[in-house]
């Protein structure tokens, strides 16, 4: 582990494929909840998804408690960005290629209802969080643990997730230009058939995390 990583508490409870996507900044990860068989969704399946629509509540992820990962202070909120409640897969990764948002639009086209946390020398993003869902207010000070929004479908998303990254300031643009690594204090990591509890975990493209507690 190096030196500069920063050590965040895990910001959802339960089990996580967490995925770094071609073209996804290096340093960002996103969450999506898996149930039995590492499936993504409670009245669904995955092909059904990609050709047709389902609704964002056939998902597992949707509607999730968010929690807080650091102590800090709320630097920014925005909680006002409408969720697609109706997704496809195929559909809305071609509407994602060929009507991407732009920086006139503000960071909310991108990440959609946020917040972000500033913890001694860094910040905290947390994105694609439920309308409304946000339970604190900009100049809040906040707790490890403490449930501050739950996970929606606003923004630039395909489905419902948590999009999570640590900047060594607050700006948002240009985007990803100021992201710092990161790691989860604590939890299970799934290797082959069985969890194996770590401490410092370090987050991997399709791998499988279960976090119990947002307290280390």
């Amino acid at each position: 582990m190096s030196d500069h990583d920063i050590i965040i508490d895990p910001p959802l409870r339960g089990t996580w494929a967490v995925y770094n996507p071609p073209g996804h900044p290096k340093l960002a990860f996103d969450f999506l909840a898996e149930g039995k068989n590492k499936s993504l969704y409670r009245n669904a399946t995955f092909m059904r998804h990609l050709v047709s629509f389902i609704s964002v509540e056939d998902t597992l992820t949707w509607r999730s408690p968010v929690f807080s990962p650091v102590d800090g202070v709320v630097v920014a909120i925005c909680n006002d960005r409408k969720d697609r409640m109706r997704i496809c897969f195929l559909y809305d990764l071609f509407k994602l290629l060929t009507n991407k948002p732009n920086v006139a639009e503000g960071f909310g086209a991108f990440g959609g209802n946020h917040t972000m946390i500033k913890s001694n020398n860094c910040y905290v993003l947390l994105c694609h969080l439920r309308e409304g869902s946000i339970s604190v207010e900009k100049g809040d000070t906040v707790r490890i643990g403490q449930k501050i929004a739950e996970v929606g479908n606003s923004g630039s998303s395909l489905q419902p997730h948590l999009h999570v990254q640590i900047m060594s300031n607050d700006r948002y643009f240009p985007l990803f230009e100021n992201l710092v690594p990161f790691r989860i204090s604590h939890g299970k990591v799934k290797r082959g058939d069985t969890w194996e509890a770590q401490n410092n975990i370090a987050l991997n493209n399709r791998a499988h995390y279960t976090f119990e507690n947002g307290v280390s």
